[in-house]
């Protein structure tokens, strides 16, 4: 299934698509998003975004060393396509108000359990590519 979705950043439009490669990570299998930018001298990327690396399972290990991530292995084609909450983090003050409506939507929502990834790889062949974070 192919969605196309066009998005307006700095009045610049840019589209995406699910991309047709599927990766093999440890965990399972992994496919995110294909983007396309309207500057041709620039190369598509994909994108995997909103991958969890650790967790603090809710809050139950606030204050605590994170845990491996809640989703462990998974079967079939996980689908990464959707940002996560960031860390909390105070709004800029100095930002002037066009900057800061351009860039809210990208610091909101906050949560504390906030360790995901997102992953954005240049787009050409990658025989055996495999996404590995730890040792």
């Amino acid at each position: 299934m192919t969605t196309f979705v066009t998005s307006l950043v700095d009045a610049k439009l840019f589209s995406t698509q699910m991309s047709q490669r599927i990766i093999n990570t440890p965990h399972g299998r992994l496919r995110g998003l294909l983007i396309t930018l309207p500057n041709r001298t620039l190369p598509s990327v994909e994108a995997y975004l909103g991958l969890e690396f650790a967790s603090l399972r809710g809050r139950e290990l606030r204050f605590m060393p994170p845990t491996v991530g809640r989703a462990g292995p998974w079967t079939g084609v996980k689908t990464a396509l959707k940002f996560r909450p960031i860390c909390p983090q105070a709004v800029p003050s100095d930002f002037t108000s066009q900057r800061r409506a351009r860039i809210l939507p990208f610091l909101e929502p906050q949560q504390e359990d906030c360790l995901h990834l997102n992953v954005y790889v240049p787009l050409g062949p990658s025989p055996g590519t495999c996404l590995h974070h730890g040792p």
